[in-house]
Formats: C-alpha cells, structure tokens, sequence
C-alpha cells in the first residue's frame, strides 16, 4: 500500500514538473518572440564589411542559420529608403532620405507604418469572425506591428553569404507584404533561408497603409497613391545602391501575396516604375479583384474630415487640416467598408494609375506584357470569411444565400437576381441526394474563393499571354503572346502541411505557400510561421524556392542554370522531368504544385467560365428602358438577407455616399450626407473623380437609366385595384366550389345511411320469417351444374310476381309433386314470392313471368340468367342440391 501511494505521488510530481516546463517553455518562446529586436543582437555577429550607399554607410550582421546546408546571411535591417512622413510631409509623396554621418549599425527592424490590426485580444469574440487557425496565425504576428510610427519608410536585406566570398551581379527579389492595405508589414517576413537557398538577394519593405497611404486625390495638392509611391521610390533606392550588396539593378523581380499581389500588378501598369524591375510574381492577388481599387475612397475621406471638424467644402483646407491633426485622432475614426471592397487603397489617378486596370491590361501593347510573369493561387482562397463553428460543423442554406447577395450586390450593378441564381446553381453539389452542411460550406468557399481571387488572376494572367478581347469572350487560336520573349507561368498551390493551423479536409488555405517560398521547413524556426514540418515538406520546400528564384534570374522557372550549390543541384535533378510550360490561352497549361508536382490544363474550366464569360455578358445596363427594379436583388431592402456591410441604393439606382449595415432601417450607418452649401468648385472635382474611379462595368450608371410607364403613380395604382379585384373573385370562386363538393360530399354520405337502414330493417324480417331448418347455401358455380326442365308454373300465378329460384330439399321437392304442384322430374323448381328469407347470396334476379306461360314446360340453361340480369332487382337465387 505504500509503495502504492508512493508511486502515484511521484507520477503527480512528475507530471506536475512537466507541465510547469511547458509553461516555462511557452513563456520563454512568447518573450523571445515579442523582444527578437533585442535579444537577437547579442547573439550575432557583426559583419566584417561596411557596405557604403549614397546617403551614408551601414554595417549589418552575419546569422548561421540551424540547417548547416545552408550557407550563411548578411543581414540589413531598419534601412531607410525615404524621409520621415510626418508633419507636413504627411499626405506628400515620399521624399530622398536624409544622410547620416559615419557608420549606421543595420541590426534593428524599422518602425511599422500605423495601422488597424484586428482586434483579436477576446479570443472568443474573435472565434465568432475567423476560424481558429487564422486567430493562431494573427497571435504569431501581432509582436511584429507593435512599433510602430509614421516614420516608417524602412527596407530590410538580406545577403547570401557567398557574396562576402567575392560573389556579385546575385538576382534581387522585393517582397510585397499582403494581408491588407490596412495593416501589416515587411518586418515579419524573413528573407534569409529564401536567401541562403535560393542564392539571391532578398528585400522587404514597408509602405504607408490606410488613410496615411491612400488618402485619394482631393484636389491637386494631394494626388493619393502614397503607398504605391513608396513602392516605387524603394525601388528607386534599390536600384541606385543594391549594387553595393552584391545585387544586379538590371534582374529584379518584384513579388507579393494577397494585396501586395495587387500591388504588383499595379507597379506593372505604372509608368512610375517603369525600368525599376524586369520580373513579377503575383501570388493570390491580381489588379482585377474587386478589392483592388478603393472605388469609393473619397466618400471615406469627407466622413473622417466630418469627425475631425475639418472643411469639406474646400479640398485643401480639408487636407491641410487633416496634415495638423494628432495620429491618434485620425486613426481612432471608424468607416464602414462594404464587404469584399477597399475603403482606403489604391485609386485611378491618372498619374500612378493613368487608366482602370482592365483598360491598360487588356491593351498588347501597355508595360504590363513588357515583364516575365508568374502567377498563381491556393486550393482554397476565401476561407477567413467564416467563423470557427462554420469550419467546423458548416453552414446552411440560409447563410450561404446571404453571403452569396452581399457579394452580388457589393460586386455588380445589373441584373443582380440572375447573377445570384446562376451563381447559386453552379457551385451546388446536384449529385448528392442531400445536402449536408459541410457540403454547403465547401461551395460557399468555393464560390468566394473564384470570385474575388482565383478568376481575376487567371484573367490577368490571360491577358498578359494573348489577351482576351471583350468582344469574345472565348480565345481564338489566333492569339499570340502580346509582346516576343515575354513569358506567363501560372501554377496552382495544392499541398497542405501536416501540423497546418487550419483543417486539412479541403487543402492549402490562402496563404499557407508563404513558409514553402521564405523557406520556413529548411530551418527550426522563422519569424510567424509555424515550425513542425515534415522531411517530405522541406524537400517540397527546396522545390518551391528553385522554381522562384529560377524565374528570378532567367525568367523560366525551368532554368537548369547550375547555382555552384549541391544541395540546390541534387534537388533540381530529381524533379528534372518534370517540365513547367509557359501558360497561354488556348491550352492553358498549368503546375500543381504538391508532394509530386504535375502538369494540368484548364484549371477549374467549367467554374470559371461563370465568373470569366457567363457573368460579364449578363452584367450589362441593357437598353435605356430597363427598369431599375429588374437590375435589383429580390427583397433588396431587408438588411437581413445580407451577411456583412453592403453597398447601399437609392430608388433612381444611383450610388449612395453611404453604406448599409444588416440591421433594422434606423439602425442603418449613414457614412457620407451631402451638404447643401458646398461650393460648385469642389462638386465639379469630386464629380471629375468619381469619373475616374468607376469600374468598367459601371460606365453605364442606373441613374442615367429611364423609368417605364409601370413606375407612373396613377398607373401603378390602377394596376394594384385591378389585381386585388381579380384575387378577390378568384376567392369568391373558390368558396363556391369548395361548398358545393362538400354539399354533394354530404348528400352521398346521407343516402349510404339511408340505404343501410333499409337493408337493415329488410335483413331483420327476413331473419324473423325464415325456417329454422331450412338454410340455403351459396351456389359456386352455376353455369356446370343447374338446368331448368319442365317447370310447371301454379295456378295461382298471374304473371305479376316475381321468381326466387331456390334448390328446395329433396324432401320438399317430393311434397311439390305430391300436391300437384310441378311435374315430377324437375331438377329445380321457382318459388312464388313475396321473398324467400335471406341468407348468403351471390346473384339477384329479378324477372316478371309471362301470364301465357303457365302450362307449358321450360328448359333453359343457366345462361338464361345472364340475360335477366338486365332487368334483375330482388329475385335471389340461393343454391343447388349438394349434387352440384
């Protein structure tokens, strides 16, 4: 018993030091993790170089990585590449970078630029707007935006060590951070197993986010665009000081995920960044998602300008006003951004962005076909649109439904209902008998994930291979790549890692090919990404890095250019065969990226087409008679019949300057009321503008569009007493008949009881009149057995009466003859009514006698019978002697 007690104590004792080493463990991770800038110094070395730009030295340090394959990197962090914007410069273009005096220590990450991130400090309200891997996800990389200032305009390098050894002219690849054009950064994002592998120079950068990055064109004093501008003037920096790193200014390859994605494919379409870079990569991401231009920025603006007390009448006091506020003032104001749209972003303004997207892209002859292009996307784009439960269990109908109009509506003008059914009915599973939930889901996701990434990437992609004329929807062999040498590549993320945050039944989510690409299963650990990978993962991930870096030094990821790198050579030979065609619109050939890489065609064809050919041609204003209501979603007024923020409308069809929550009407958010005293100054700006930022398929708006006659007050009053006229006598009708059915229901029913009253009260004087001992029995068949010789009708017989052919005993049959009553030899004999008593019955007969008939013989066979029958009421026949 002791020993007993003894062993239990130790295992509790035990267990317990375990546990209080994980939490000493997890606290130690979590400290290390939010005070990186200032534990890892101490554990570097310096580098042995000072590496001299034009606005002054720096020093970095050298970091061994865990992998011992993999060599080591110069790291720079915390470079500024442009002025401090702040004070009067907010609001301004980016400006040079000032110079600094002796040598500038590059071992600490820049502030981050000011931003929104999601509030995630209640795990439980955060669960309710995000799957749980996602909340994982923003836990790892909060420590990352914590500092931060609008002095923000910093570049981080990231320098294979071979350079020290004398290597130069090494590829350069920028990195454009996605997730929002309201928060994150360059910092979080390591370069340096992307470096050490790949045998290139890897940059981050940040950039201004929100209303400090993307405060639209006002007036002509503020031209919008800084955070593009600030892309541009890093790039600008790397060309004139890369090459003191080691780096080629003329083989850059800019490359981003998500919304940094959209960036580069804006930084494409600019005449600003033309000659800054030779290559892009365009992961998730392209300039035609809806998300990629804030069409209604504007409207935003006046709504700060109102919570800051600063004029809106006049455009440049407005910005001059805004430039004086505190940051916490301007950061602390709250908009409403309809789902699936930009509040503050990127805007056609005629100088960064000359056109709307599609206009340029689909000209041959634009910069956009004048770069190598990779692009791409994941098994699964819109997963964050669900809360952790709908991960889980799925969603029904209903919600599917109500995301599905708040896409629709926030995404089209016209013909909205049948956008929606044929949405609805593509991404419905019919092969299955029922629905589950989880079935539901997956095409919801589906739904979502095309819709506002994967078609608009493989749209880009199109046009920048042959390009896809509006007037035909469908290539024609006749396509050729717009510009000679200029290649497209396009591949499909499908791999989903084993230990991922999120559930493995539906693949690669939305940003999980980031670790393969920075190389985060090559080492123990890298910045936010997670840290269990598989050794067929880190293999996968080697792959990854040398299709990229491929592309990045000879524009074909298929290069067999020898890097001087054994490890990199001997993965590159055991994927030899597999050869990555250039994507182009007829074949559309394509890698899938996974455990074994393949090459497909025709991703997702039949899908797509809906989002790419079908949609775009029923999305059309129709002729000037059109009625407004057609183009509208069936009860487009319930706010509960939406699922999220949506763009609101008035009843001409026009756009509001304000947006729609799905609450009740007076809990509706007005963001933007026009004010009756602005100046017609400022209105012929803000419509110049708006002229500007409408999307393609706008150009034709609703509130150019002519009412019918149906509309008319009087008409439609005329209409309605005529249609409840009509209801009203189709009622009517309707009670009519249903009361004389029930009349004759109740008529039948009254005559059955009637009837079985009579045959009731008939059955009981049968019975009283019936001998005891004489019962008949039921005759089988009457046909084989019965014949009807030498009958003899009685005297008293007039010929009135009827006939009941009855099989008398053969003791009666002998008092018949006796009498005189029937002649002997009679096999059957006719009884004179009224009835003889009732018994079993099978055939009632009832016959008047002829009155010549009585003294002669007649003989018949039963067939006679059947000819009675026509006129038979009562006779019964009730049986044969046992004979038949």
């Amino acid at each position: 018993m002791t020993t007993s007690k003894t062993k239990s104590r130790s295992r509790r004792d035990w267990n317990l030091w375990r546990w209080t080493a994980m939490c000493l463990q997890t606290l130690t991770f979590e400290c290390v993790l939010v005070s990186v800038r200032h534990v890892e110094p101490d554990l570097r070395q310096l580098s042995s170089r000072v590496v001299t730009t034009r606005y002054g030295s720096l020093r970095g340090f050298m970091s061994n990585l865990s992998n011992r394959q993999l060599q080591p990197v110069e790291v720079f962090l915390g470079i500024p590449y442009a002025g401090a914007p702040k004070g009067p410069l907010r609001f301004m273009p980016p400006v040079t970078s000032p110079h600094w005096k002796g040598v500038r220590l590059a071992d600490q990450f820049g502030p981050v630029c000011p931003q929104k991130f999601p509030d995630i400090t209640n795990e439980t309200e955060a669960l309710q707007k995000m799957p749980l891997g996602r909340y994982r996800y923003l836990k790892r990389l909060l420590p990352y935006l914590t500092n931060q200032s609008e002095d923000c305009l910093y570049l981080n390098i990231y320098v294979p060590g071979s350079v020290i050894r004398g290597a130069s002219n090494l590829p350069v690849m920028v990195y454009i951070h996605g997730e929002s054009y309201e928060w994150n950064a360059g910092n979080p994002y390591d370069g340096r197993a992307l470096a050490s592998f790949g045998g290139v120079i890897v940059v981050t950068i940040n950039y201004r986010l929100g209303v400090l990055g993307f405060l639209p064109a006002v007036d002509r004093s503020a031209r919008g665009n800084y955070g593009l501008m600030d892309q541009v003037a890093a790039l600008h920096w790397i060309q004139d000081n890369i090459r003191e790193f080691g780096g080629n200014t003329r083989n850059v390859t800019v490359f981003g995920q998500g919304y940094g994605a959209a960036c580069v494919n804006l930084l494409m379409l600019s005449p600003m960044a033309k000659g800054l870079f030779q290559r892009a990569i365009m992961q998730s991401g392209s300039a035609l998602s809806s998300w990629a231009i804030a069409r209604d920025a504007i409207t935003h603006t006046m709504h700060i300008a109102r919570i800051l007390d600063c004029p809106v009448q006049d455009s440049i006091a407005l910005v001059e006003c805004m430039r004086k506020k505190k940051l916490e003032d301007i950061m602390g104001v709250q908009i409403q951004v309809p789902d699936h749209l930009s509040g503050f972003g990127p805007t056609v303004d005629g100088i960064v962005l000359p056109q709307d997207p599609a206009d340029i892209m689909e000209k041959s002859t634009s910069l956009f076909t004048q770069y190598d292009l990779m692009f791409g996307a994941t098994r699964v784009e819109s997963y964050f649109h669900f809360t952790a439960m709908e991960e889980k269990f799925g969603i029904d109908s209903g919600r599917r439904d109500r995301l599905l109009r708040t896409l629709v509506r926030n995404l089209y003008t016209y013909h909205l209902q049948e956008i929606f059914l044929t949405v609805v009915n593509e991404y419905m599973d019919w092969s299955r008998s029922f629905l589950q939930a989880l079935d539901i889901f997956d095409g919801t996701v589906d739904a979502l994930g095309d819709a506002l990434i994967v078609a608009p990437v493989i749209r880009a992609g199109t046009f920048h291979s042959g390009g896809i004329p509006r007037e035909d929807a469908y290539p024609s062999p006749s396509l050729q790549p717009a510009s000679k040498g200029k290649k497209s590549f396009f591949y499909i993320f499908n791999h989903q890692s084993e230990f991922a945050d999120f559930a493995t039944r539906l693949g690669c989510i939305h940003g999980e090919d980031l670790p393969y690409v920075f190389g985060a299963p090559l080492v123990d650990t890298l910045s936010h990404f997670t840290t269990n990978y598989t050794r067929a993962e880190t293999t996968l991930s080697e792959i990854v890095i040398t299709y990229w870096t491929n592309f990045a030094k000879f524009g074909d990821p298929n290069a067999s250019g020898h890097s001087g790198d054994v490890h990199m050579d001997n993965v590159r030979g055991r994927y030899e065969r597999i050869v990555w065609p250039p994507y182009e619109p007829i074949h559309q050939k394509y890698i899938s990226i996974s455990m074994k890489p393949r090459i497909r065609d025709h991703y997702h064809a039949h899908r797509l087409s809906y989002w790419l050919n079908l949609i775009p041609r029923l999305h059309d204003s129709g002729d000037g008679n059109t009625s407004i209501q057609h183009h509208r979603l069936h009860d487009h007024d319930n706010p509960y019949s939406y699922d999220g923020v949506v763009r609101h409308r008035d009843n001409s069809g026009s756009l509001y300057p304000a947006f729609t929550t799905p609450f009740p009407e007076e809990e509706r958010v007005q963001i933007v009321e026009p004010q009756p005293n602005e100046t017609s100054r400022n209105v012929n700006i803000t419509v110049k503008i708006e002229t500007e930022v409408v999307p393609v398929q706008d150009k034709h708006p609703l509130g150019n569009l002519t009412k019918t006659s149906s509309e008319d007050p009087a008409v439609y009053s005329t209409a309605l007493i005529v249609t409840i006229a009509v209801g009203c006598s189709l009622l009517i009708l309707n009670v009519v008949i249903f009361a004389g059915i029930y009349y004759q229901k109740e008529k039948d029913s009254l005559e059955k009881k009637l009837q079985k009253t009579y045959y009731e009260e008939r059955r009981s004087e049968d019975d009283e009149g019936h001998p005891s001992g004489e019962k008949p029995f039921l005759v089988k068949d009457l046909s084989s057995s019965m014949m009807l010789n030498q009958y003899c009708p009685p005297a008293e017989f007039d010929g009135s009466q009827t006939l009941d052919l009855v099989q008398p005993s053969k003791a009666k049959h002998q008092q018949y003859q006796a009498a005189g009553k029937g002649p002997e030899g009679c096999e059957a004999q006719f009884h004179l009514g009224p009835r003889m008593p009732q018994g079993e019955r099978e055939i009632g007969i009832r016959e008047p006698l002829l009155s010549s008939s009585k003294s002669h013989a007649i003989t018949a066979k039963v067939d006679c019978l059947q000819a009675w029958e026509h006129q038979a009421q009562e006779m019964t026949v009730f049986g044969i002697d046992g004979r038949s």
